[in-house]
Order: C-alpha cells, then structure tokens, then sequence
C-alpha cells in the first residue's frame, strides 16, 4: 500500500511555485537576453601599464563599450604577468556604478594578462618589384601616364589608398601604359568583378571623339596589411597561444578573405584549419572551444527583474560560446539522455564551461528542432 502526498504539503506546494518562476523565467528573459554584454577572453597580450575591460574582453554594445576604459589592474615595471578573474572584473565593474540591468558579464573564469613588446616595423623586401605609386602635384610641366590613371582607377574601386595596395602589371602591358595622356579623352571599363587578385579592364583612347585605340589589361592587386600569421605548423584543432602567432605584413587578393589582425582575439580559441608557418590566420580558420558537452550538468541562470534565478540542467547536445543549445530539465539528477517525470526540453545560450543562460529569442529555432525530434520519434520503432 503506498501513500499518496496530498497536494497540500509544503512540498507539493514548493514544486508548484518552482514550476510557475520557470514559467516566469522563459517569459521575462526576452528583455533580459537583449542585455550588452561583456565576454571575458582566456588570454590576451598588451603593451600598456594598465589593463582595461576592452582589452581583456570583447564589449559587445553601447553600455558595454561605455565601460571599456575602466582600468582593472596595472603591470609595474617588473611585472610582465598577470590573472583577472571574472568576479575581480565585477567587482572592478560595480566600483564603476555599472547597471547590471543593462550589461550581462560572461566569457572565460579568468583572463592571463601578458606584457608583450611592440610590434617591429616592417622592412621592405628589396627583392621584390613594388609598383611606384607616388602622389606627384600636377604642374605645368607634369606628364600624366595613362598607368597612374589606371592605378588610381583601381585603388578607387577597391576604396582603399593607393599606397595601401600593391599593382603590377606583365611588362607587355607596363610598356603600353607608360603614354602621356594630358589633353586626351581616357575610358576605363572593368571587365571583371574582382576589385583585388586578378583585375581585367578595357582603356579606350578617343580623338575627336573617336576611339583611336582600346587597350585590354590585366592586373594583380593585393592590399597590403599587418595581419596575424601561423609563429610555426599549427594543426587542425590546436588551440591558439600567443607564443603560436605573430603579426606581420600580409599582401591579401581576395576580398571574401576576413584577416585576423589581433592576436588577441583569437587567444584561446582552436584552428579549424593545419596551418603552415607563416601563414595568414583568417576568420574562417577559428572556431570556439566547446564549453559544454552533450550529457553533461549544465548551470543555467534567468534575470527576471532584479531576481537571479539559478537552476541546473542536462545538455542534449554539444555547445561553444555562445551556441544555443537544447537543455532537459533534470531536477531528479537522472542519467544523461534521461526522461523524468515532470522533465522537459528548453534552450539556452552558453555563456561559459558548464554555464548558460535561458533566452526566448530564438524561440523560432527552438519549435524547428522540437518538430524535427519529433518527426523522428514517430517514425522510430518502439
């Protein structure tokens, strides 16, 4: 004979108040996950004494941004190293008069903080043949040559400046270029899309309103940059330190290429890619850590107001920072993959190792995945 718990008892009534706030928790959140926020990176390099919020973390907004200023410590004369932890930023932040209500503090557990010697200048590599783009005032006496035309032509398409761009050009068509072209009408036609790597244009030459000459050209444009490359052989799945990259002059001729151009904000995360010595790291070759693995007790946090609602989930699935993810509600403490009573799948956003928060946003994902679990559960035999 088993006993029956009426549900009048305090724990009846607690689970009833516990299933409304969570109720209360995915609702409110909208507001709350629009929040700024600031996340803390794992490793960063600086060249000054003090070390703020923005160098250490990525300030995503206005209010965010705001405090980037606010100094969090100071590497004296001696002192080449240091750890930031995330409660010493908010507690450097609540200092600042910061309002929680408009900044959300997320990211690594603690920041290593390295001092780090400037950059050297580039040199010139004087084997190289450099393109002469020289700004010269026109005068009286100034011959115009139809290849700075060209070469202007070519930068303003790019919009980028001349100086910042290497052209060259095969010398058949060098030689055909260097013509003066003071008091004559010019035409320039590109003939291709791309505004770097191999560029194609058509130059028509009028007199008299009349085409005396078209000249077809091709060529090479690179933007040159400072850009973070591979110190040494980085392989697939290695995760980025700062003794593993440099920054050094890169010349770049395709535009859908994103360069990484500070260290920093790569410290910590894997390559997705092997790459060779030297070689230019591209946003595409970086992925993020996964922070929280299929299985594994998740802390999941909900801003209702000025509450702070805290409870503990399962991950149905694998996540990196700031990945949506399936949660399952285990308040039994049931095994991973676990369906308890009264256990249901919500979403959240991972903020952390074994952190998330609760977000409403992405409610339409949320439904799509839930249709397609549940298309395969049907269609799965018992």
């Amino acid at each position: 004979m088993f006993d029956i718990e009426p549900d009048n008892t305090p724990r009846a009534t607690l689970r009833r108040i516990l299933m409304l706030l969570l109720a209360a928790m995915v609702m409110a959140f909208g507001i709350a996950a629009r929040a700024d926020s600031i996340r803390l990176y794992d490793q960063v390099g600086v060249e000054s004494s003090n070390v703020t919020l923005a160098q250490i973390a990525e300030l995503d907004g206005p209010s965010a941004r705001a405090l980037g200023n606010v100094v969090l410590t100071r590497l004296d004369q001696g002192i080449s190293e240091s750890t930031i932890t995330l409660d010493a930023v908010e507690a450097a932040l609540n200092d600042a008069g910061v309002n929680w209500g408009l900044v959300s503090l997320r990211g690594f557990n603690a920041c290593r903080v390295t001092r780090i010697a400037p950059p050297p200048a580039p040199t010139p590599d004087q084997g190289q043949a450099v393109a002469a783009n020289i700004e010269t005032p026109i005068g009286l006496h100034t011959t115009l040559t139809l290849r700075g035309m060209l070469e202007q032509h070519i930068a303003d398409r790019a919009s980028s400046l001349l100086g910042n761009l290497l052209i060259e050009f095969s010398d058949r068509d060098a030689s055909r270029l260097d013509i003066p072209i003071l008091g004559r009408s010019i035409e320039i036609e590109p003939t291709s899309t791309n505004t770097l790597g191999r560029v194609q244009v058509v130059i028509r030459l009028y007199d008299a309103q009349r085409i005396a000459e078209t000249i077809r050209i091709n060529a090479k444009v690179q933007r040159v940059l400072l850009a973070v490359v591979a110190e040494g052989p980085i392989s697939r799945g290695e995760v980025f330190t700062r003794s593993k990259l440099k920054v050094q002059e890169c010349y770049l001729d395709d535009n859908a290429v994103e360069p990484i151009t500070d260290p920093s904000s790569i410290i910590g995360q894997e390559s997705a890619a092997s790459l060779r010595a030297g070689q230019m790291v591209s946003a595409r070759m970086v992925k993020s850590p996964i922070m929280v693995k299929r299985g594994e007790l998740v802390d999941v946090r909900c801003f209702v107001g000025g509450l702070v609602v805290k409870t503990v989930g399962r991950a149905a699935e694998n996540g990196s920072l700031d990945d949506l993810i399936r949660i399952h509600n285990d308040p039994g403490g049931y095994g991973a993959g676990s369906r308890s009573s009264g256990g249901e799948d919500y979403y959240a956003i991972v903020t952390g190792r074994h952190q998330a928060v609760v977000s409403t946003d992405a409610a339409p994902r949320a439904d799509a995945t839930t249709a397609r679990a549940g298309n395969q559960q049907q269609g799965a035999t018992p």
